[in-house]
């Protein structure tokens, strides 16, 4: 075949009517990379949820106190987070797959610790190797796809990201779910034990069937003061929002790491814009509007789901005293309906532009947001039933283009920083979310539940401020003994009345900044971001 020849096939490709003849191993290569990419996306998510509904099994068992239970839950995310960017960079010149298979290996040996852990402090130490094990699986899995269908009609690569994504989000859904049936059939060590098996699968399928994805650049040096800088950042600015949205803002380690955290990022972008096209990270990405798009949406898509999750929960255990098995049924609805809807995303893209896609998916999301604005203390989990729905079919329609547009508009050579900046995001949404709906939480706790109120019920001002701590961590049980009998009721019909205000107005403005995303998809999304990326590769 011609060079001319060649090149009509992969312009047809592109246009999605043809593609050129591979090789049998090469589309075997492609459907082992999106299966073991998944699988692996899957459980490193699951690990982020699955562990919750597990802290007073742990917490009894290990003798752990209550801050040591927050920290085997944000051990993990804190170097999960902490290692995305770096992990995809570094991933760009030394292999994409030697990376994946290591953070396979580092979670898979985690896990065994986790299971074994004898006490607390072990057991964290274990979480956060789980974290960074699960960084350098994330932070190159998006990479390994794009690479393996480099060539590729763009239909075939988005249906696989697409599924990709389908196995991370429906395993952050599912992970109270799977929880609960573990913990109340088997006990919280076979949390972290069943990852033994399916990461020893995981590492064999990846050794045996997955092609490595060479990178242009592969002897470029690593720009190790832009990871140390990438690292530390990434890691102060998350516990800040963390440790502010647990302990207070007025803490001197949230300060102290918020302050940090600005400062390390102001230097890694410093360093970053002196290197140029040798940086870690190339700050030219961000000045392809579709990149920027991506991955600002994909920041507002955590707040929107992750960010709101944990005081949904609250409400449905706390208030409504559910268990932790039925709040993942519950909960599953939103799996569901995204599950149903990232096929007819990928249906809606052949009559309408992707940014239309992505708008309209914003718009549901925010749609279900407003439906629950306005729930009260007598509503229970049918209230919220119409927003989960819409929240999956939201995900369902964002999710897929937002990973494919991340590593779709840049040079190949760059898909694993893509990849890395993209789901770095993630997590840092997750954390901004719970740090701003703790806030309204709060200040809608502290407003309804004043001294004045709970002085007319009898309850003495210095007991106020506890009680208002139990409010805002959904221990309604607790709230109820830690009051006289008289004035119990009305205490807590205040307390349902305060949280759920809360919860309301939380609804409200994660609608608002739903239909603010719809927005921002119409104007930042572009078609021809695609190939100015790679008119800019070919110059460069």
């Amino acid at each position: 075949m011609t060079d001319t020849e060649t090149d009509a096939v992969r312009h047809k490709d592109q246009e999605g009517e043809t593609e050129a003849p591979v090789p049998a191993e090469v589309h075997a290569g492609r459907r082992w990379t999106t299966a073991v990419t998944s699988l692996a996306a899957a459980l490193m998510t699951l690990d982020i949820t699955v562990v919750n509904v597990a802290l007073p099994q742990i917490g009894a068992g290990l003798n752990a106190t209550l801050d040591n239970l927050q920290w085997i839950v944000n051990a993990y995310t804190l170097t999960f987070a902490a290692l995305l960017l770096t992990a995809g960079s570094v991933s760009d010149r030394i292999g994409r797959r030697r990376i994946f298979l290591a953070g396979v290996g580092l979670f898979t040996v985690a896990s065994a610790g986790c299971a074994l852990a004898p006490n607390a402090a072990t057991l964290i130490a274990a979480r956060a190797v789980q974290g960074a094990g699960g960084a350098m699986v994330l932070g190159t899995s998006l990479a390994l796809i794009a690479g393996a269908y480099e060539g590729a009609p763009d239909r075939r690569r988005k249906t696989a990201i697409a599924l990709f994504t389908a196995g991370g989000a429906v395993s952050a859904a599912t992970g109270p779910l799977v929880g609960g049936v573990i913990v109340e059939w088997l006990s919280w060590p076979f949390l972290f034990a069943v990852n033994v098996p399916i990461g020893i699968f995981i590492l064999v399928a990846a050794v045996r069937k997955v092609p490595e994805s060479a990178a242009a650049d592969a002897q470029q040096k690593i720009d190790w003061a832009g990871a140390v800088l990438a690292v530390l950042a990434l890691f102060a600015l998350n516990y800040g929002l963390l440790a502010g949205s647990e302990k207070g803002w007025s803490q001197t380690d949230v300060t102290l790491a918020l302050g940090a955290g600005g400062l390390l990022a102001a230097a890694f972008v410093a360093v970053q814009w002196r290197l140029g096209s040798h940086a870690m990270l190339d700050l030219r990405l961000f000045a392809i509007p579709t990149f920027s798009g991506a991955v600002l949406l994909s920041f507002a898509a955590r707040i929107f789901s992750f960010g709101m999750l944990p005081f949904l929960t609250l409400w449905l255990g706390g208030i409504l005293g559910h268990t932790p098995f039925q709040i993942g049924l519950i909960l599953l609805a939103q799996s569901i309906a995204l599950v149903l809807a990232a096929p007819l995303s990928a249906m809606l893209t052949k009559v309408m532009s992707v940014s239309k896609v992505l708008a309209l998916g914003m718009a549901v999301v925010a749609t279900g947001q407003f439906l629950a604005v306005g729930i009260g203390p007598g509503d229970d989990w049918t209230a919220v039933l119409p927003m989960l729905v819409l929240l999956g079919v939201g995900a369902g329609f964002t999710l897929p283009h937002l990973l494919d547009l991340a590593v779709g508009v840049v040079p190949a050579s760059r898909a694993g920083t893509a990849s890395g900046a993209a789901n770095s995001f993630f997590p840092l949404g997750t954390a901004t979310g719970v740090a701003a709906f703790g806030v309204v939480l709060s200040g809608k706790v502290d407003a309804t539940m004043s001294a004045e109120a709970l002085g007319r019920l009898s309850v003495p001002a210095d007991g106020t401020g506890p009680l208002r701590a139990l409010v805002t961590a959904g221990q309604f049980d607790a709230l109820g003994a830690a009051v006289p009998s008289a004035a119990r009721g009305p205490v807590l019909d205040l307390a349902r009345g305060a949280y759920t205000e809360a919860l309301s107005a939380i609804f409200l403005i994660a609608g608002v900044a739903g239909a603010l995303a719809a927005l921002a998809s119409l104007v930042l999304v572009r078609d021809t971001d695609a190939h100015r990326a790679e008119a800019a590769a070919d110059a460069d």
